[in-house]
């Protein structure tokens, strides 16, 4: 009798993290086929945002405007969006995401989980420069760039670190 309310609570403990994790997958599954441009989070593409976010007279305009009419997303806004979905609040931008977001666990990529959703992100001379979503199995989502947008893809990537988010983030 005494064993079964630790065990409860452990079950309690796992159906949580499956339920999180599913909200964070399903979002992002969903998301896939749509646009990149820098500074997005989930707008509808119009050429004033296209204007907005890159300006005129860049090349990647011209690209971007394959997006109109689809919601469109930078890395850092696919990812802080998933996590929304299960109510983990992070910041936009991967490192300060990586600095500010209080994380239940993170680690380098050698020490992945397999079995959970976490927040993926690529360091680069001391600062993470990209972000994405490991689905588990040995997949991940990420917003890949303006001629690409939202696309599912296969680990190994050229991914560094992990973190699953606990739901609230430093504020400085």
């Amino acid at each position: 009798m005494k064993y079964i309310l630790p065990l409860l609570l452990l079950s309690f403990v796992n159906l949580q993290h499956i339920f999180s994790d599913s909200l964070v997958f399903g979002y992002a599954i969903s998301k896939v086929g749509c646009g990149y441009i820098r500074g997005s989070k989930g707008e509808i593409c119009t050429e004033d945002l296209i204007n907005k976010l890159v300006g005129e007279d860049n090349v990647e305009s011209d690209i971007a405007k394959k997006w109109i009419g689809k919601e469109v997303f930078d890395a850092a806004g696919l990812v802080s969006k998933a996590f929304q979905q299960a109510d983990a609040e992070m910041p936009t931008g991967a490192n300060s995401a990586w600095k500010r977001t209080t994380w239940e666990s993170k680690g380098e990529i050698a020490t992945l989980p397999k079995n959970r959703v976490c927040a993926l992100y690529r360091e680069e001379n001391g600062r993470m420069k990209h972000t994405g979503i490991y689905l588990g199995n040995g997949e991940y989502i990420h917003a890949k760039g303006t001629s690409d947008g939202v696309v599912k893809e296969k680990m190994p990537g050229e991914w560094t670190h992990w973190g699953i988010p606990d739901g609230s983030i430093i504020i400085e």
